[in-house]
């Protein structure tokens, strides 16, 4: 099951007969005029969750940082949690970088312990530990959700030595599929008891099981390549190890992004003729470019660029404009051609190594 079958059918469904009573209906990705949307029951698996997955027990006080936004059904389900764990919860949400250290003493003086918190604010997190600031009170790392993010454990370890990871694995259409706690091996996870997971020639394919308020998801590919492996922590049951991304999508702010929906996005734009998306990797960095061919008489300026940008982060159903961290990650650039690796059309997604183009690989 393809994501494309997936999201017309649960289009189908949402647009024809109706999700049913108690669903929790979100945007996963795409654009208002083509969304990818996603439908969970009310309840977003937290009691399946949290049967095998403690990261939370009674007495503990998670300081939610997870942002409330449009598309961020975590941020609801990591509330959720914490009070069916017995936790207490303060729902703190996204933050502007001038008050994030605030708020950090905030949680400190609340007596908070444990921090949940997206990949864009566990960078601003490990930058603030790193200046030299003490976090005496953290205990738990809660991070993950719906998208697979490569989390620098190892940085992690070297800045937080006394903190636990707890981390969770899914995608924006199957939701959270895997579970990991300070124990496992990095990037394994352990399926979550409603989850079964196979390897087709290293593609993960998840089944949902026994899950009668959501639609069936049966054999969907997820989008990334795995195996099942086993974990030292020796928890009992399947235990995959994620390893990298199917094209055509890339990761960014922590989710996975189809670049044929940035192309289309920057094709809405009068200013431009031709887009392409670049996965630019050299000197151990890795940063994105959506290369633009501009329509004659567009000045290539920077006020272009950054409208360009802005209408292509604004358009898109999970990303964010605003996230001051992803500023130096992701550039607009005016190109005078489009690399076309070959074929009759440019692919819409390229990865650049030592300044050549090869295509990403397609499912």
């Amino acid at each position: 099951m393809t994501r494309n079958e997936l999201v017309a059918a649960t289009d189908e469904l949402l647009r024809g007969k109706g999700p049913g009573e108690g669903s929790v209906v979100y945007a996963g990705g795409g654009t208002l005029s083509r969304p990818s949307m996603s439908l969970l029951p009310g309840g977003l698996f937290v009691e399946e969750v949290h049967q095998v997955w403690r990261a939370l027990r009674p007495g503990d006080v998670l300081a939610n940082f997870f942002p409330a936004g449009r598309e961020w059904a975590t941020h609801s389900f990591y509330n959720r949690f914490a009070t069916h764990a017995g936790a207490s919860l303060l729902p703190v949400g996204d933050l502007p970088e001038d008050e994030f250290d605030r708020w950090l003493s905030f949680c400190a003086d609340y007596g908070a312990n444990a921090l949940a918190a997206p990949p864009h604010l566990l960078r601003r997190l490990l930058r603030h530990r790193a200046a030299g600031h003490q976090l005496p009170w953290l205990r738990k790392l809660l991070i993950g959700g719906a998208f697979h993010d490569r989390t620098p454990l190892d940085e992690i370890g070297e800045l937080l030595p006394d903190v636990a990871v707890w981390q969770l694995y899914g995608s924006a259409e199957a939701w959270l599929v895997g579970h990991r706690g300070p124990r496992c091996a990095e990037a394994v996870f352990h399926l979550l008891p409603h989850q079964y997971a196979e390897i087709d020639e290293g593609r993960l394919l998840i089944t949902t099981v026994g899950a009668d308020e959501a639609p069936p998801l049966i054999r969907y590919v997820i989008g990334d390549r795995g195996a099942v492996v086993d974990c030292p922590c020796d928890r009992p049951g399947t235990a995959v190890r994620v390893l990298d991304a199917i094209g055509p999508a890339l990761r960014f702010q922590g989710g996975r992004v189809w670049a044929r929906e940035l192309v289309e996005l920057a094709l809405e734009t009068a200013e431009v003729v031709g887009a392409q998306v670049a996965v630019v990797r050299g000197d151990g960095e890795t940063h994105l470019e959506l290369r633009v061919r501009l329509a004659d008489g567009v000045p290539d300026d920077q006020y272009t660029r950054e409208w360009i940008r802005h209408r292509a982060l604004n358009g898109h159903l999970a990303l964010d404009p605003t996230i001051a961290e992803d500023a130096d990650r992701f550039h607009v650039v005016a190109v005078d051609r489009l690399h076309d690796c070959g074929r009759a059309e440019p692919p819409p997604l390229v990865v650049t190594r030592d300044g050549e183009g090869h295509v990403a690989e397609v499912p």
